[in-house]
């Protein structure tokens, strides 16, 4: 009877050691919820949930067109015969001026230049004087420049002649002159060289020549869709402009190019189809096009859905033991790893069996990598309530489970995007068309930005840069939107 006894008070220890072997986590009623990532201090900066912004860029701008219906405006403003008829001095002079072919208009780079030749006759009316000149071999020719107006609510161009002259040929008649002054110095007066340039400022009307500028700022706006057949998906291009700065006019009349900047906020990002941007009205304004060294930066969205983060965890981590003692007698095995968002962070659930069975949670927030080349959680922390949960077990039990488990989580993670990224550096790197604008695109380097959690994805922010232009083309004339300008240049 006292063997007995003593064979079971040594087994007694061993009975209930073994019972300790195997827990069951007390399961709470809700999922813990991370607290607000304004609140929490992980161990690098946190970035808000507040949607980024693109940074500024200015993407350079060659805007083609062809100025002969101004031209032709020009030139129809030229009179084709001049007479005393209405004129002050009718009452002792007759003279006719006819045209002797169509007026020559020449543009180049915003500078025009008009010359007409005319043949006539100059005659006095009787009194002792009597003098008739014929013929008479005379020039018109007008000089100004073409300049950008603020048409109401949109751009157009108008005419600012400087000079407008008139002149005598040498072979024209002067065997007598019936003025008080030169022949030549009075061809001003009777070709109404005032009233010429008058009509030559009024033939180009803001009106009629007004630029369809909103056009190419809806071109500029987007999207610019570019598939992407590697991933099944598109790259979405989002221009964002937010001005338009023109500046000098440069080539001739069938080739005039006016230079520019669009200052932009560049975004870009996978869908499956790109979504419409929203209205925007064109602001422009004259003047010298900025200068700007910087680099073309476009922001891009890198999405990581919560599925795939979940089944890369699933993956990784499915039946990887987790010793619990120390001593190897006693483990758990990860049974299941799913992802959610959770208040803007990660919130991550292990499933377990063996010695320890029932779920455990950690969450933590999103960081991209130095290179901007993979996501990672490196503030992962198990949640309180799995804390108490774990420790209502064994004080201090938390923390040798989260020894073994936390890294495991944390290794398993880290997810390379890298090939997203290069998929969308080879589909923006080139020329891609919107409407009438042609943008070039060469995308050179990479800088990480930050990340953030959605319910449906985690989304890498990465800054693409490198350089781009763009060419549009527009008809002078075309029906116009309005284009409001920040100041009006001369």
């Amino acid at each position: 009877m006292q063997h007995h006894s003593r064979f079971m008070t040594a087994l007694l220890p061993v009975l209930l050691l073994g019972a300790a072997c195997s827990h069951t986590i007390p399961q709470s009623s809700t999922k813990p919820v991370p607290p607000p990532i304004n609140s929490a201090v992980p161990s690098f900066t946190a970035m808000n949930k507040e949607e980024p912004k693109a940074p500024l860029s200015h993407m350079p701008l060659l805007i083609k067109t062809d100025l002969t219906p101004v031209q032709n405006a020009l030139r129809d403003a030229i009179p084709e015969r001049f007479t005393e008829a209405g004129h002050p001095l009718g009452n002792d002079f007759r003279w006719t001026f006819v045209r002797t072919g169509p007026a020559q208009v020449r543009i180049q780079d915003g500078l025009v230049a008009i010359h007409a030749d005319y043949k006539g006759d100059i005659e006095m009316r009787g009194g002792a004087r009597a003098c008739r000149l014929e013929p008479v071999y005379t020039t018109l020719d007008a000089t100004g420049k073409l300049v950008l107006l603020q048409n109401r609510e949109s751009v157009a161009f108008g005419f600012e002649p400087t000079q407008v002259t008139s002149g005598l040929k040498p072979d024209s008649d002067a065997r007598c002159n019936m003025f008080n002054i030169p022949v030549k110095d009075q061809l001003a007066e009777l070709l109404a060289i005032s009233e010429v340039k008058t009509a030559l400022a009024e033939a180009v009307q803001p009106d009629t020549f007004a630029i369809p500028f909103q056009r190419l700022w809806d071109d500029l706006k987007g999207p610019l869709s570019v598939p992407v057949a590697a991933l099944n998906t598109r790259a979405c291009y989002y221009g964002n402009p937010r001005e338009l700065t023109l500046g000098q006019q440069k080539g001739t009349t069938q080739d005039t190019t006016i230079t520019g900047v669009a200052r932009q906020m560049p975004a870009v990002t996978f869908e499956q189809a790109c979504s419409e941007a929203p209205p925007t009205t064109a602001l422009i304004n004259l003047g010298n096009a900025p200068q700007d060294s910087k680099p073309f930066t476009m922001l891009a969205r890198i999405p990581v859905t919560y599925a795939n983060l979940s089944h890369q965890l699933q993956s990784k981590l499915f039946h990887q033991p987790i010793p619990l003692d120390g001593g190897g007698t006693e483990s758990a095995v990860i049974d299941r790893v799913t992802a959610t968002d959770a208040n803007g962070r990660v919130l991550l659930a292990v499933e377990t069996s063996g010695d320890l069975k029932g779920t455990i949670y950690y969450w933590g927030t999103p960081h991209v990598d130095e290179g901007g080349k993979s996501l990672s959680i490196p503030d992962l922390q198990m949640a309180n309530e799995s804390r108490t949960a774990l420790d209502s077990i064994r004080i201090g039990y938390w923390q040798m489970v989260d020894r073994e488990l936390k890294n495991k989580l944390r290794q398993a993670a880290i997810t390379d995007f890298s090939a997203q990224i290069e998929r969308m550096r080879q589909a923006l790197t080139g020329k891609h068309t919107s409407g009438n604008m042609t943008m070039d695109v060469l995308v050179t380097g990479q800088q990480p930005d930050q990340a953030h959690s959605t319910p449906q994805a985690l989304i890498a922010i990465i800054l693409l840069q490198g350089t781009a232009s763009a060419n549009g083309q527009v008809v002078v004339g075309d029906h116009v939107a309005k284009a409001p300008l920040k100041q009006e240049a001369r």
